[in-house]
């Protein structure tokens, strides 16, 4: 159904005079007219529709560069988006309807996508490479050539955005066994990666918010915000699970008596944060992974090891 949804929107931009492009996953079109630029995504899924909400754009056309508007064409009721043009059923219907006409009379259609004038930046303001997504990153500081010498690979490089779950907790309560009080007051940070799942640390001061380089990848999560926060607060309750063993006497008899005890999950606060970590991957007779950021090269994958087709 995507692919029709697809067709069908383009066929709307093109009535409208615009020039449509195919964009990789989890993007659907590019369209251009004029001074304007627009982003398509096609989709009923909520992480990739928050994603997509959250995500700036940017287009080099001709000497200067637009941000550009976002249109989303969803059926589903996810919550209203804010930073996005969102299309249904009503306005899908009517546009194609408009878009049939324009097309028998050879006219251009008039499509309003709102009346918000681009943003445009001068060239000589923001570098080239800066034309990808606005993410929360932590920044490229090991190059491509130093990247290479460090890792001795060979083969196509490629600059890859892994989406991490930074989280921080809080666990209150206790609980009292005898003469004994059980404390489960705990506070940590780290990151716990959205593709596999293993934790890392991450200083979430160095995380900036800017472009990306064009040719760089971007992986979307797989470990959505619900389930990282479950998994979290498991980690957490079978962390601060105490066994306690209390001696009791009773007369000439001295017993022990061991109870376990788990902290409530109501009293385990997770905040959690979307953040990328760049990592140079060189595709060779071998594949060799470098964390963009540290220097450090990595041992094993940090998404699944398996490729998508």
């Amino acid at each position: 159904m995507r692919e029709r949804a697809r067709l069908a929107v383009r066929r709307i931009l093109e009535a409208a005079s615009f020039e449509v492009e195919d964009l990789e996953a989890p993007l659907d079109l590019s369209a251009i007219r004029d001074d304007t630029c627009v982003i398509v995504l096609c989709s009923d899924d909520a992480g990739e529709i928050e994603q997509f909400d959250r995500t700036g754009y940017r287009c080099q056309l001709r000497n200067q560069e637009v941000t550009s508007r976002k249109l989303l064409l969803t059926f589903s009721d996810h919550p209203g988006t804010r930073e996005c043009i969102r299309w249904g059923r009503d306005e899908l219907e009517r546009y194609a309807g408009q878009a049939a006409l324009a097309y028998i009379l050879q006219r251009s259609l008039a499509l309003d996508l709102g009346s918000a004038a681009p943003l445009i930046v001068k060239k000589e303001t923001v570098p080239q490479e800066l034309l990808g997504p606005e993410i929360p990153h932590l920044p490229v500081k090991v190059d491509e050539a130093r990247a290479r010498a460090m890792t001795g690979a060979e083969g196509d490089a490629l600059c890859r955005f892994i989406p991490y779950w930074y989280f921080h907790f809080r666990s209150q309560g206790q609980k009292s066994f005898g003469t004994q009080v059980v404390s489960f007051n705990a506070e940590k940070s780290g990151a716990l990666n959205a593709i596999n799942g293993q934790e890392t640390e991450l200083d979430i001061s160095k995380v900036q918010t800017s472009g990306i380089p064009i040719h760089s990848q971007l992986l979307q999560p797989v470990i959505q915000k619900g389930d990282a926060e479950e998994k979290i607060r498991t980690q957490v309750v079978e962390q601060q699970t105490q066994k306690v063993r209390v001696r009791q006497a009773k007369g000439d008899t001295i017993f022990y008596e061991e109870r376990i005890f788990k902290p409530e999950r109501k009293d385990i606060a997770v905040d959690l944060q979307m953040v990328y970590i760049p990592v140079w991957q060189f595709k060779g007779r071998k594949i060799a992974e470098l964390n963009a950021y540290s220097g450090e090269v990595l041992r094993e994958p940090m998404d699944t090891g398996a490729e998508i087709l």
